[in-house]
């Protein structure tokens, strides 16, 4: 059976088990405020019967209100998405909710307050979580019914357009960063770019080292002009450093991809786990000596779970053309997880859906961060904040809808 006709099976058993998934619902308040009132609730996705718990903001006043379902990236997330302190999530639904708009969000199986399993839960299975989230929303009374829609980061824009493919489907779908890549394509260039970080630190953002190196070339040019360099000398030096730089980044990105697509056609090749972590963990060592033994197992680990398995072969084509509500397709062009010519593929697929918006941010990296330049300082450390103009973008497209 197909990815899409599974996807398709599974929602025609969520219709049938509607009143069951209505049945299981519960709603505890936590907190208020002057805009929205805050629960922690629960509901069931009856199919695979398991709880799942999140949170819902409400804006305050008379509804029904219409509602999104917020639903995360790759990977085993909470409710906020958390990444290093920023919690991008929570801050997007408390932004909603301020403008009257209702938000669920909520944690992945087998984090936080859900039930399940994290490492064996498969995209499909995640359209089946969104889909319960919906069904659970449109049983409140405060909430316009048909007016549910949904927005994904990541590859969790792909699983809310995977939802809208099928029977009771969102409003409308916004994604942040979704692929339109198949699955172990876009995984080889996550994890090539990975390795290309030169910096110990990892956290540190394109427009981090953006600005660093352009620290150092100005300091280089500075240097030259007080050696007596004159202006022609200063910008030859400067084009041939730049060159330079362009070319060993490419190069070294090239072998570092080549390098990524050879273990991920062993983890194709081979059912093997054990064996596969073992090749897996010797060729990581071997790329970096000073990986210890013990975590690259964990790492390799990874790459042999049932999500990462599926995921190789999961091809967002397929589904696509039957994509037919208004669909909001958001893009960073400082993103190095997806690369920003994913919004072309998917533009193509959806080419048959004349209600398709497409918004570039420059500055914006893969989590919607503004540029760093725009982030407060807090005790002389920059705080990472979400885009202002990427919140309004989606603030003002969903209230359209």
């Amino acid at each position: 059976m197909s990815f899409f006709r599974s996807a398709l099976l599974g929602g025609w058993l969520l219709l049938a088990s509607v009143m069951q998934a209505q049945a299981g619902s519960g709603a505890t308040p936590v907190e208020q405020s002057a805009l929205y009132g805050t629960e922690e609730v629960t509901f069931p996705n009856a199919i695979d019967k398991l709880q799942l718990a999140g949170t819902l903001t409400v804006p305050q006043g008379a509804g029904p209100f219409p509602a999104v379902v917020l639903i995360s990236d790759m990977g085993a997330q909470n409710r906020d998405g958390s990444v290093r302190g920023y919690q991008p999530l929570r801050l997007l639904a408390e932004h909603l909710s301020e403008q009257g708009i209702a938000v669920l969000r909520f944690d992945d199986r087998g984090v936080g307050k859900s039930e399940g399993d994290n490492s064996a839960t498969t995209t499909l299975d995640r359209v089946k979580d969104v889909q319960a989230a919906m069904l659970y929303l449109r049983t409140r009374p405060e909430i316009a019914a048909a007016r549910v829609g949904v927005i994904g980061h990541g590859e969790g824009g792909n699983v809310g357009l995977l939802a809208a493919a099928q029977p009771l489907p969102p409003a409308f779908v916004v994604t942040l960063a979704a692929s339109g890549q198949v699955g172990r394509d876009l995984l080889a260039n996550q994890q090539a770019a990975q390795r290309m970080v030169a910096s110990a630190d990892t956290s540190q953002t394109l427009g981090k080292r953006r600005m660093l190196a352009q620290q150092a070339l100005e300091q280089q040019v500075a240097s030259m002009r007080a050696s007596g360099a004159n202006a022609a000398q200063v910008e030859t030096a400067v084009a041939k450093y730049q060159l330079n730089q362009k070319t060993e980044a490419q190069n070294a990105l090239t072998k570092a991809l080549a390098r990524e697509q050879a273990m991920l056609e062993i983890v194709r090749q081979n059912p093997d786990n054990a064996q596969v972590q073992a090749i897996l963990a010797n060729m990581m060592r071997q790329d970096n000596a000073e990986l210890d033994p013990s975590q690259a197992r964990t790492l390799a680990a990874r790459r042999t779970t049932t999500w990462y398995r599926s995921y190789l072969s999961f091809d967002p084509q397929q589904y696509l053309s039957n994509v037919k509500c208004p669909v909001l397709l958001m893009q960073g062009l400082d993103d190095e997880e997806v690369a920003p010519t994913n919004l072309a593929l998917l533009e193509k697929g959806l080419k048959a859906n004349r209600t398709v918006t497409v918004q570039k941010f420059e500055g914006v990296n893969h989590v919607f961060q503004a540029p760093e330049t725009h982030w407060p300082l807090v005790d002389n450390v920059r705080q990472p904040i979400f885009s202002y103009i990427a919140l309004s973008a989606i603030r003002e497209w969903v209230r359209q809808r």
